[in-house]
């Protein structure tokens, strides 16, 4: 092999927000000798947000989840960055203590008021539309009550605190429907029904209500970074943990200047180190840092590096698509902060040799959970609705007269449709003429080229607002996380039969703690603050911080 050799002490593996934040605490700290390779054009990873002339999309990460002790809200109140309303701490009460046989319970004595408005109906309540694909208008009284006795029992679920060494484990989805179904036939239901339409038949009305859970199943979906809530495990569901104050904070201009903000400082020394169209195709490690029985074949190492304690890395500039060329880097240590998704996807091409990839390591990435959302933005020459619309929720009906309350299992209940699983329409208010879709768990529609989702969308808009005359978008916008094959998905979750030490197993170095030549960060290698930015934000500094130790640089934080 004839390649372009060069000597680092690191190498940081992707420029998303953990790359990003492990990048500027060592800059920070006075340490230079690092270089980034982003397989992607551009840096951010799953923060992604797309400017226009008329304004700017978020196709990734869109809010900041708490505020007191959440550095990202530091970063952008810092920078006056907050959308106005959120400059100020929301004081959260002290959580209580949930009877999970008694829901009834104030909802105003819950951990965070705002999570429950966020998980609801976040919008004004007269722009705020609940329809069914029938076209007809579910009154605002009756979806409120029904979005509010689910999300008590969300809350419930997460508060349940179950035992961690219990082997018994039951599904999230499960616990929400027993409960719902539950509170239906007791005393609470009739609370629940009290602004149930008039017109309804007994039937109708259990549809309805199937209707109304599952469009908020699917909300939640979303939430949780799931491609199914009946998926995730409720052992684990309280192991995330929040940063008390507002749980979705508002951005001005999205979450493209926070990273502007974070670089800014060391702006020209970051982006001298950062290599985009640069992805890994090997990590290589000596075989004397394995037992000889484990691996015997001779591998490239050694041809390279002069110390058993140094990785080689081999890194394809694919800049030039024509002319992709391979170099080769040898460094004293490699910081890892691909996705998840990716990980599952390539596990076994990453490190050679592979058996020093630790079982537990392998383990954690097939037991741990990652799902895919994705945002389609539809834009018009102008808007076809007033402001009297702000939020559309999609309340699809099942048809299936066996679909009883009292009967259904959802476990079975798979969605083959794409566009079934699209839970709302909103307007976009970075940007005049658009409106958004989202959904979670389908990915099939990432297959289909852009006319096909435009027009079923149109005629699910059609439908659902019962106006024929809306037209159809002259442009869309959507995302593909799953297809992308260095992120494969969003975000993580702990599915049935994970555990919170997976995410332990994830962020453990190799070999091992007193000799980490190859580390990882991002948001699926901590525990409490799994799916969210501000956790992949915190291991880059954690990581950050294990190479200046090892290189015995005096931190200055």
């Amino acid at each position: 092999m004839n390649h372009q050799i060069i000597h680092v002490k690191t190498v940081i593996i992707g420029a998303g927000m953990a790359g990003i934040s492990a990048s500027i605490n060592l800059l920070e700290n006075n340490y230079k000798d690092f270089l980034v390779f982003e397989a992607l054009e551009r840096i951010g990873g799953r923060v992604c947000t797309y400017k226009t002339d008329k304004g700017y999309f978020e196709l990734g990460a869109q809010w900041i989840h708490g505020q007191n002790g959440n550095p990202l809200y530091e970063i952008a109140k810092k920078n006056n960055l907050l959308q106005p309303g959120f400059e100020n701490l929301l004081q959260n009460p002290v959580a209580p203590k949930i009877d999970e046989k008694n829901l009834e319970f104030p909802v105003e004595k819950f951990k965070n008021r705002t999570l429950l408005q966020n998980l609801n109906l976040k919008t004004d309540r007269d722009t705020t539309l609940f329809v069914t694909q029938n076209g007809q208008k579910i009154s605002l009284e009756f979806a409120q009550s029904v979005y509010d006795t689910i999300t008590k029992i969300i809350l419930s679920a997460e508060l349940l605190n179950l035992d961690q060494k219990s082997h018994v484990d039951n599904r999230v989805g499960d616990y929400l429907y027993d409960k719902f179904c539950e509170i239906v036939r007791n005393e609470m239901g009739k609370n629940l029904l009290e602004h149930k339409p008039e017109d309804f038949s007994d039937f109708d009305l259990k549809r309805l209500l199937n209707g109304l859970f599952l469009q908020r199943a699917r909300r939640e979906n979303i939430r949780t970074g799931c491609y199914n809530i009946f998926d995730v495990s409720l052992k684990n569901f309280s192991c995330y943990k929040e940063f008390p104050g507002h749980s979705y904070v508002e951005l001005k201009h999205g979450f493209g200047p926070v990273i502007d903000a974070l670089i800014h400082k060391h702006k020209n020394d970051f982006y001298t180190r950062v290599h985009t169209k640069h992805f890994l195709k090997k990590i290589i490690l000596s075989p004397d840092l394995v037992d000889s029985e484990c691996y015997q074949r001779p591998n490239l190492h050694s041809v390279y590096a002069n110390s058993k304690n140094k990785a080689v890395v081999i890194i394809c500039d694919a800049s030039n698509p024509q002319r992709p060329r391979d170099f080769v880097i040898v460094c004293d240590q490699v910081l890892c902060t691909m996705s998840l998704g990716y990980m599952k996807e390539n596990f076994n091409n990453i490190i050679e040799p592979l058996c020093l990839m630790p079982e537990e390591k392998r383990l954690a990435v097939s037991r741990l959970g990652f799902g895919c959302t994705n945002k389609i933005f539809l834009l018009y020459n102008e808007p076809f609705w007033n402001d009297k619309m702000s939020l559309v929720n999609l309340v699809w009906l099942p048809d299936d007269l066996n679909f009883r309350l009292d009967k259904l299992n959802h476990r079975n209940d798979t969605r083959k449709l794409w566009y079934e699983d699209m839970v709302k329409f909103e307007v976009v208010h970075s940007h005049p003429n658009a409106i958004s879709g989202w959904m979670a768990g389908n990915v099939d529609f990432e297959q289909l080229d852009d006319q096909t989702i435009a027009t079923k969308c149109t005629e699910n808009l059609r439908k659902f607002l019962n106006d024929q005359n809306i037209p159809e978008p002259k442009s869309i916008i959507r995302t593909k996380w799953h297809s992308n094959r260095y992120s494969r998905g969003s975000y993580s979750h702990m599915p049935l039969g994970s555990s919170p030490d997976d995410f332990d197993a994830m962020a453990r170095p190799i070999p091992n703690e007193q000799n980490p030549i190859v580390m990882f960060a991002g948001e699926a290698t901590i525990k409490d603050l799994f799916s969210t930015i501000h956790g992949a934000f915190l291991t880059g500094v954690r990581e950050s911080e294990r190479i200046l130790r090892k290189n015995r640089t005096s931190p200055r934080l």
